[in-house]
């Protein structure tokens, strides 16, 4: 007997929903318009919307979106949701304000199939004024596409900043189950960092710098534009935990310290500027390993000349 079971898709596109209702549409339409996107499913946790997103995720009329609703529990816990529910090969993580590249699939198709070793798959987000997003179009991706293995992510966070976003980023699925890997539940900011983290530190990543998401900004409800940065986020605080225990592997311990240690010079510099000088000291202080840096001498001298304009300076 033949056996009619459906073939299981390829990639699981995973979009926590929270009172987006303006963008939603287009983030699924974006997500279902993709070369060769027959291989899709697209899960869309509604992490209890107050607002009309759920019927616009309905309008969108598309058999491939499946649409689960929820109490409101936090975004961390809509993407739990997200990997739990998914049935494919790779899970592809995108906010519900974004637009996926309409090649995107694509890319992290070559991705894999050139490093087929690799974990995880990442892209730059191009970053558009929300006002301007529609009206927007990212170019056609080259070919062949750029790809490098990241065998420190780390230390290029520390070099170059962040080579993906959480609407830019794919991971196997198994691997995500296999490892127990999932977003901290309860937090808002740096969750999405922690799983990165700690994935990175278990597999490999590979990354593009091509764009492959159009990544909104400017929207008065991001969490982002609304955080202030006066206290080490959990994110931090548990990377130094893992890398001073050995549970980071040893060829990325250092980079993981001089990491968080980035995070504690920057941290210092907000606190100065907000006339915390106390704290400020204190995190400089704790950033001490990274004072073979420009970064941590120049906030040194700023902080003990007490100069207010050379603290406005600093970022």
């Amino acid at each position: 007997m033949a056996n009619d079971a459906p073939a299981l898709p390829r990639w699981s596109v995973v979009i926590p929903l929270h009172n987006k209702q303006e963008f939603i549409g287009a983030t699924l339409r974006s997500a279902c318009h993709q070369a060769g996107g027959s291989d899709v499913e697209v899960i869309v946790i509604d992490d209890g919307s107050t607002d009309e997103s759920a019927a616009r995720v309905s309008e969108v009329g598309d058999k491939r979106i499946r649409l689960i609703q929820q109490p409101n529990a936090g975004v961390a816990a809509a993407r739990n949701r997200g990997i739990q529910e998914a049935s494919g090969e790779w899970v592809v993580f995108l906010d519900a304000d974004d637009i996926l590249h309409p090649q995107a699939l694509d890319a992290y198709r070559e991705m894999a199939e050139r490093f087929p070793q690799a974990q995880l798959l990442g892209g730059k987000d191009v970053r558009i004024d929300s006002a301007a997003l529609s009206a927007s179009a990212l170019p056609p991706l080259p070919k062949p596409l750029p790809v490098d293995l990241v065998p420190n992510f780390p230390d290029l966070f520390v070099r170059r900043g962040m080579p993906f976003s959480s609407s830019s980023v794919a991971i196997r699925r198994q691997f995500l189950i296999s490892h127990g890997l999932s977003f901290p539940e309860g937090e808002s900011m740096g969750e999405d960092l922690d799983l990165w983290l700690r994935a990175t530190e278990r597999g490999e990543l590979a990354c593009t710098p091509a764009g492959i998401v159009s990544y909104r900004v400017g929207l008065p409800t991001s969490l982002m534009g609304s955080y202030r940065g006066l206290e080490l986020l959990p994110v931090w605080r548990r990377l130094r935990a893992r890398a001073t225990s050995g549970d980071v592997p040893q060829p990325l311990r250092a980079s993981s310290l001089r990491l968080v240690a980035e995070m504690e010079i920057t941290l210092s510099r907000r606190l100065a500027k907000a006339g915390q000088r106390a704290s400020a000291w204190r995190h400089l202080w704790a950033a001490r390993s990274a004072c073979t840096g420009h970064r941590w001498w120049v906030t040194l001298a700023a902080l003990a000349a007490g100069s207010k304009w050379l603290l406005l300076k600093l970022r």
